[in-house]
């Protein structure tokens, strides 16, 4: 039996454990970090095993996980924890050797632990060297995870794909570029490496509720040509491209020719119902097997119960492809919908 360290976005930890409940009932699962961070236990089945399944059908609301190969009490003596540190890298020696290693190492809000990130790293950087190990921050063979919570201190070697995200507890970071319109413009980047939809694909995109331009920015930039939807104005910085065609109109009192784009993007912060019936009504304009990805913003208190019933309403037009919770989600979800052919 092997448990598990799982994360998920700040508040939605319990959402995360019932959904996981419900997956698989076998497991059990208990609060670490209130809100974001608990343990997982796979009693009935080897780790493979249930990674594998985890990964046929990914959880919503489970953002990140790794396991638990050693545990100890987190006492107040830096030196016995950095040397408790230290002695697991070494354990890993065998199995690192000649390849690449990430070393991701995180705390809860009110622990102990002495190290940030980057000093908990460095201790362990020369036990895995002396294995010929290459420590790197990305695109690695191996992930060395540490986790310090209020009492204990977890550690685990995994590879990537195992982990959900390679990023350290799947907090995805972009760089903030010199003239971002606005931050929302990090959930359709994230989408986009999260789906495995390379939005540069497409060449005809619909922005719904585009204003003031974070999303259609993006697609702009990838080289689509974008017709954006919203009352409001856009930022000025898109004034008079040449890609972009921008109608301040209600998406609810539109209507476009039969396949007239490959790309649907939605992030209007409107009820989740009302957001489905209009993109559910504009799913037409898309061609059949064209993408759109959608924000489900959840505005009440039974998440997984909404997301249930919208993607029931959802299925009547479009197969559903993925959907997540991601990083730079708030109180809302990511879909990935495929236009049925």
């Amino acid at each position: 039996m092997m448990d598990f360290i799982g994360t998920a976005n700040p508040g939605f930890a319990p959402y995360a454990m019932d959904e996981l409940k419900r997956k698989h009932p076998e497991v059990a699962v208990s609060g670490i970090a209130p809100g974001e961070t608990f343990r997982i236990g796979c009693p009935s089945r080897t780790p493979d095993e249930w990674l594998r399944e985890l990964r046929r059908d990914e959880p919503i609301f489970l953002r990140h996980l790794f396991p638990v190969e050693a545990e100890s009490a987190l006492g107040e003596d830096a030196d016995s924890i950095a040397e408790t540190m230290i002695g697991f890298a070494a354990s890993c020696a065998d199995r690192v050797r000649g390849a690449t290693v990430a070393v991701q190492v995180r705390k809860s809000q009110d622990s102990p632990f002495p190290f940030g990130s980057a000093e908990g790293r460095d201790l362990m950087r020369p036990a895995l060297e002396a294995a010929g190990a290459e420590v790197a921050a990305r695109d690695t063979r191996w992930i060395l995870s540490v986790y310090a919570s209020k009492k204990s201190l977890y550690m685990g070697l995994s590879a990537p794909e195992d982990n959900l995200s390679d990023w350290p507890g799947g907090a995805v970071r972009f760089r903030r570029e010199e003239g971002l319109i606005s931050r929302a413009a990090f959930k359709l980047l994230e989408a986009e490496r999260t789906f495995g939809l390379p939005l540069g694909r497409f060449s005809r995109a619909l922005d719904l509720g585009a204003a003031p331009g974070g999303w259609t920015s993006v697609l702009l930039e990838r080289g689509l040509h974008v017709t954006a939807v919203d009352p409001a104005e856009m930022a000025d910085s898109l004034a008079g491209h040449p890609g972009l065609a921008h109608l301040r109109r209600n998406a609810a009192e539109l209507s476009f020719p039969p396949g007239a784009f490959d790309l649907l993007v939605s992030d209007m912060s409107w009820d989740p119902r009302h957001t489905c019936r209009i993109v559910s009504g504009l799913a037409p304009a898309l061609v059949p097997g064209g993408s759109a990805i959608v924000t489900l913003k959840l505005m009440h208190r039974k998440p997984l119960q909404t997301i249930s019933q919208l993607a029931e309403e959802y299925a009547k037009t479009f197969d559903i492809r993925r959907i997540k919770q991601l990083f730079h989600n708030r109180e809302e979800v990511t879909m990935w919908l495929k236009r049925r052919a």
